[in-house]
């Protein structure tokens, strides 16, 4: 009878353990070899081993609401790319067009969401396609792109009665008022329209849309996203107050879904064309699914719309109260169109308000940053060597992080004023890599 003895056991452990990790190592190096790659520079971190320094630091300029001047600047001191620790995992910072066209277009399929993110946004979006990767993400992008007509973005007769209660509901010329609840109003009612057939009417009834309502949608982002920068230590933050917000936007979003499917339920045996299917939520509940995956779908859709737009208005009309030289030029531009609604190819041909809605998503992009994980060992075209112009060596299970917001004030991609708001520059200005509102690639924003 063979006796196995423990150590034994840990022996051989330990010697597959060790050829497993040189296998790898030398797989790595040698295509790193091939490829010319060069490591990036690094974070000087004051604590080395789980970078702890980092992320504290992040937290309090989070709190300072200071996170994104503190990623700029961090790019103007180390470089364009650069590699930092968070919690013991290395993370590849970039904020250079070529990788990231290679992380979203080229070497697409070489990265995926990653299961932090999902773990971080799991309460709020459930499994809807902002979480998934792979051939659950291809498949259900393929049947949402089929809802997302262009007939149906580009219906402006959906949007023109919005627009007139907005302009109504402003108050006398002269008087001081905000505009943001007025925007994030007219965003909500956009939206539902949009997508459930019937709007929300907060611009006329606020009571629909109160403070608090708004305030869970954007605590509940806030909370995802402050998982998300704890990683695998979220549970220690307190999360009672998060998933009170998370059940507010849920309670919102639920009675649309509910009716969408007893609709569903009560047009079998119809006739085609009697099928009530006008509006996004009833084609989406055509798709099999149960009522809690329709429903994280639809909430994932309201924050990608609703948000997004009352972002965008908000920061483009706070520009734009500070330069009358800019809003003299829009007027002017406009002045044709006089009372009536216009088309969507006037609206196109409207350069200069066109470069003004640019240079807003460019000076603040509704998504301010962006992460993938490599699912498999690949290279990134640039950011190696001590003049960041070698390729990159990227291990699976890697994070890469693109902080958008800092690379579209480049000075180097975008002039001297990349600061600035200048219109004017979007008037030759081809869209490439260097700038990403909607990301790009196969992955981009479903309705861009």
């Amino acid at each position: 009878m063979i006796q196995v003895y423990p150590l034994t056991i840990i022996g051989v452990l330990l010697l597959l353990g060790g050829w497993y990790s040189i296998t790898t190592i030398t797989t790595c190096s040698k295509l790193a070899r091939l490829r010319g790659c060069q490591p990036p520079k690094s974070y000087p971190h004051r604590e080395r081993l789980l970078g702890s320094d980092y992320l504290r630091d992040s937290i309090l300029a989070r709190k300072s609401q200071c996170y994104l001047r503190r990623e700029q600047q961090l790019h103007q001191e180390i470089g364009n790319t650069y590699r930092s620790l968070f919690l013991g995992q290395w993370v590849l910072n970039t904020i250079e067009p070529d990788n990231v066209r290679a992380i979203f277009s080229t070497n697409f399929t070489d990265f995926d969401t990653g299961s932090r993110r999902h773990r971080a946004f799991a309460p709020l979006l459930g499994n809807s396609i902002f979480q998934i990767d792979g051939v659950q993400w291809r498949s259900r992008r393929s049947l949402l792109h089929k809802c997302f007509t262009q007939a149906r973005i580009g219906d402006l007769e959906l949007f023109e009665p919005h627009v007139q209660t907005l302009l109504a509901v402003i108050p006398t010329p002269g008087e001081a008022f905000d505009l943001a609840p007025l925007f994030h109003r007219f965003a909500a009612d956009v939206a539902t329209d949009f997508l459930f057939g019937e709007s929300l009417t907060s611009l006329e009834h606020p009571d629909r849309l109160q403070s608090g309502l708004l305030e869970a949608f954007y605590e509940a982002a806030a909370g995802c996203e402050f998982r998300w920068l704890l990683g695998r230590f979220a549970f220690l933050w307190p999360q009672r107050a998060f998933m009170m917000h998370v059940r507010t936007v849920h309670s919102f979003i639920q009675p649309y879904v509910d009716k969408a499917i007893r609709v569903n339920h009560e047009d079998l045996g119809k006739d085609e064309n009697e099928k009530h299917r006008s509006n996004f939520l009833n084609q989406l509940s055509q798709i099999p699914q149960n009522g809690r995956s329709l429903r994280d779908e639809i909430t994932t859709l309201y924050f990608a719309g609703a948000d997004t737009v009352a972002a965008l208005l908000i920061n483009l009309f706070f520009i734009l109260s500070k330069r009358p030289d800019v809003w003299e030029r829009v007027r002017s531009e406009i002045q044709h169109l006089r009372d009536q609604p216009p088309t969507l190819q006037q609206l196109k041909g409207l350069k200069y308000v066109n470069g003004c809605v640019f240079e807003s998503l460019r000076i603040h992009p509704p998504q301010a940053s962006n992460s993938r994980i490599a699912n498999r060992d690949t290279v990134l075209p640039t950011g190696g060597g001590a003049d960041g112009s070698s390729p990159i060596f990227v291990s699976k299970g890697t994070m890469v992080h693109i902080a958008t917001y800092a690379m579209h004030r480049r000075h180097d991609l975008w002039g001297d004023d990349a600061e600035e708001f200048d219109p004017d520059r979007w008037l030759d200005q081809k869209q490439n890599w260097k700038f990403i509102p909607f990301l790009g690639g196969p992955r981009n924003c479903i309705g861009s």
